[in-house]
C-alpha cells in the first residue's frame, strides 16, 4: 500500500462552483483532479493499492481509496464532479464523522495534523516531497509510505513546522507540478517492486 497526501490551500469548502472554471472559480480544483488521475489511473485500469488524501484549507479531507474507487475517468471535469459531490456531502456532517459520497470516495472535516497522526496509527510512514532533498532513487523508503506534497503554494509556516521531522526526498533537480511528482514516485516504487533498480548504477 502507498499513499499520497496533497495539501490544498485554495480548494473549495462548498460545492457552489462551476465545473467550467476549475482553475478560477473552484480554487484550483484542477490541481487536485490531476493529482487524482495520476495517483490511480493506469492505461487500462485503476491502481488498487493506493490511497489519496486531499486536505483542503486544513479543514476538509477527501479520501480516495483505490480498492473501492469507481467512476474515475481521465478528464478533469468528471473528476471535479466527483470531488464536488464529496464536498456537497460534507455539508452538515459533524467533526469526526466520515461519509461516503461515491464508491471509494469519503469525506470528513479534518485538518493536516490530525490526518498525519491517524496515518501513523494506521501503519503508514509519511515522507515529505521537497525540492533539494535527497534523491528518491538513492533513498531508503518505508514499506507503507505516505508521500506529502503541497499544491501550487508553499506550505504555511505552521504546516512546515508540523512536517519538519519527516524524512525528505526529491524526484529530481527541477521544480515540477504536484501530479508530475506523483507519477515519478509511482514509477520509482514500481521499478523497485519489479526489481529493475537493483542493477543500476
Amino acid at each position: 500500500m502507498r499513499a499520497f497526501v496533497v495539501v490544498s490551500h485554495t480548494g473549495p469548502l462548498s460545492g457552489d462552483f462551476s465545473l467550467s472554471d476549475l482553475p478560477g472559480g473552484a480554487g484550483r480544483l484542477d490541481i487536485l483532479c490531476r493529482c487524482a488521475t495520476e495517483a490511480f489511473l493506469l492505461s487500462h485500469g485503476i491502481r488498487k493499492d493506493v490511497r489519496l488524501y486531499l486536505v483542503i484549507r486544513n479543514r476538509l479531507l477527501i479520501t480516495l481509496m483505490g480498492e473501492r474507487l469507481r467512476h474515475l475517468n481521465p478528464d478533469e471535469r468528471s473528476t471535479a464532479a466527483l470531488l464536488r459531490r464529496a464536498i456537497n456531502r460534507a455539508q452538515g456532517i459533524t467533526p469526526g464523522e466520515e461519509v461516503e459520497s461515491t464508491p471509494g470516495i469519503s469525506v470528513r472535516w479534518e485538518g493536516l495534523a490530525s490526518l498525519m497522526s491517524r496515518l501513523v496509527g494506521e501503519g503508514f510512514r509519511p515522507v515529505l516531497l521537497e525540492e533539494g532533498a535527497t534523491f528518491i532513487r538513492t533513498s531508503p523508503l518505508p514499506d507503507r509510505p505516505a508521500f506529502v506534497l503541497s499544491d501550487h503554494q508553499d506550505f504555511t509556516p505552521e504546516e512546515a513546522e508540523l512536517l519538519a521531522p519527516l524524512p525528505k526526498v526529491t524526484v529530481g533537480p527541477l521544480s515540477l507540478h504536484g501530479h508530475q511528482c506523483i507519477t515519478l514516485v509511482h514509477n520509482e516504487l514500481d521499478l523497485r517492486e519489479a526489481g529493475w533498480v537493483n542493477g543500476w548504477s
